[in-house]
């Protein structure tokens, strides 16, 4: 069953046809079906030409990391998602958005390298931007750096942050709304100085520390989709697994084959 109804595809037959030819214009020599062409349009508001360009990032960084964006199937991501470490909320928020959420308790690199948590969100993101809800409402972020730790942080070099700020903001067909930081120690300044650099001010506006005050958490999401951990309504993180909320992986990810 598909996440992209009849209505809508009828609804931007116009766009398709628009960004269907300058895709024939270009040097992408593979056909790339109308619902994976409607998330990059989506992820720029309908501007064919900036869906374009997006596309194009998009391929770059797939070329230049093949170990990072290609075979990108649920057994490959399945032991990250398995320790927990990446999580989504069944319910949306109280704009539509998905929520989101990275948790860096306990992560053990010995278990789980960077570049595996990488690709997972990749795996995640190609997900839930499948949905048709999620093209126009966009995700919320949460990350939660709870006991993270100075040995934990030597990891991030500044080249791989420079991939998580390209992923973000111009090289996935995702909208973020907002990213919130929670639970974090004082080192995180550390990763923030490192990475502010990359950020685009649209990114930086929409990047929010909350501590352990969950309560200015709730004014930005609602806590009737967030999990008890965070004062929210829902059951502990620990029911959130990805998978939980994504019965039909083979569904959400096969959109994106072509570019896999």
């Amino acid at each position: 069953m598909s996440n992209i109804n009849e209505f809508q595809m009828e609804n931007n037959s116009e766009l398709l046809l628009k960004f269907g030819s300058l895709i024939k214009e270009s040097d992408i020599n593979f056909q790339i079906p109308d619902e994976l062409m409607l998330c990059f349009i989506y992820a720029r508001k309908r501007d064919v030409q900036r869906a374009m360009k997006l596309l194009k990032n998009y391929l770059r960084v797939m070329k230049n990391y093949p170990e990072l964006f290609t075979d990108l199937r649920s057994e490959r991501v399945k032991h990250v998602l398995d320790l927990g470490h990446l999580l989504a909320s069944p319910i949306r928020d109280q704009n539509g958005s998905r929520v989101f959420i990275i948790n860096a308790r306990n992560w053990d690199i010995r278990r789980c390298s960077l570049e595996d948590v990488y690709s997972a969100v990749v795996f995640c993101f190609q997900m839930m931007v499948s949905e048709m809800e999620t093209q126009s409402k966009g995700v919320v972020g949460i990350v939660d750096f709870q006991d993270f730790a100075l040995h934990q942080i030597r990891h991030f070099t500044p080249s791989f942050l420079k991939k998580v700020a390209d992923l973000i903001q111009d090289v996935f067909p995702i909208r973020l709304k907002g990213i919130h930081i929670v639970n974090e120690p004082r080192i995180i300044k550390i990763l923030v100085a490192m990475i502010w650099p990359f950020l685009s001010n649209k990114i930086r506006n929409r990047l929010f520390f909350h501590g352990s005050c969950f309560a200015t958490l709730h004014h930005h999401v609602d806590p009737s989709c967030l999990p008890s951990n965070y004062d929210g309504c829902l059951g502990p993180m620990s029911s959130m697994h990805f998978s939980s909320v994504f019965f039909e992986e083979d569904y959400y990810s096969n959109i994106f084959e072509c570019l896999n």
